[in-house]
């Protein structure tokens, strides 16, 4: 859906070094890596260990742009990916010319296996993620933590709050990652019939304000809510257990 926004800076990211990797059908220019076409080549059968296996787990493991909440965009610092066993290395300046992006460790990926476990959920939960996957809070605490404790996945391409809660029936939704504006977003919608006839019991995530709070649990009904704060480049995160 964003290669038309790149198309046009395709030679002097050629120049910076800078690999474009895309996912979806082509055809595409030269130079430019068609990984749908990888995925359906690939081998079912797994790879030797030296291949994925990282030597340190404090060795990078991807690059997330933050979304520039307290300024521009930020970038991590620190030691970088080394080359592996068949793998790639990935290089000093991970984008030349571009904003540097933070850099997320094997270790901290794997942690997000833990998220859901951490506010409550469990294998048994249905979850609802409409963030965007280019951020942590949606690939790496929504689809990984998923992964984490087995639960299922509700991935809704854009979020409609005119639609939530008829999804929410639809699929058996149980909990739901916000940010503090989806809520906003439905707190805002006309008053409609059955919006308290649902299985939501749990929402997770970050910047509910305290009116909106009140006015989500009133309106709603009682739904735990598990307010957390944290930065794709730090180390530590807060969670509001006692809400």
């Amino acid at each position: 859906d964003l290669f038309a926004s790149v198309e046009p800076i395709l030679p002097s990211l050629r120049e910076d070094g800078v690999a474009v990797w895309v996912l979806g059908a082509g055809p595409y220019p030269p130079g430019v890596v068609a990984l749908q076409e990888l995925l359906d080549a690939a081998s079912e059968e797994l790879e030797p260990e030296d291949v994925w296996q990282p030597q340190d787990m404090n060795d990078t493991c991807l690059y997330i742009f933050t979304s520039g909440t307290t300024g521009g965009c930020r970038g991590g610092t620190g030691r970088v990916g080394r080359r592996g066993g068949g793998g790639s290395a990935l290089p000093d300046t991970p984008f030349p010319g571009l904003p540097k992006a933070a850099r997320i460790s094997h270790l901290k990926s794997i942690m997000c296996l833990g998220f859901y476990e951490l506010v409550g959920a469990s294998s048994r939960d249905v979850v609802y993620l409409a963030l965007p996957l280019y951020h942590m809070a949606g690939s790496l605490l929504g689809i990984v933590g998923c992964i984490g404790i087995g639960a299922t996945c509700v991935l809704k391409e854009k979020f409609s709050a005119s639609q939530f809660w008829d999804d929410c029936r639809a699929e058996g939704v149980t909990v739901f990652q916000y940010i503090g504006e989806l809520c906003r977003y439905l707190v805002n919608q006309p008053p409609r019939p059955g919006e308290r006839e649902h299985g939501l019991r749990l929402a997770v995530g970050s910047g509910l304000r305290p009116d909106v709070w009140r006015s989500f649990l009133q309106r709603f009904g009682s739904i735990r809510i598990v307010e957390t704060y944290g930065m794709t480049e730090g180390n530590v995160t807060l969670f509001n257990y006692t809400g």
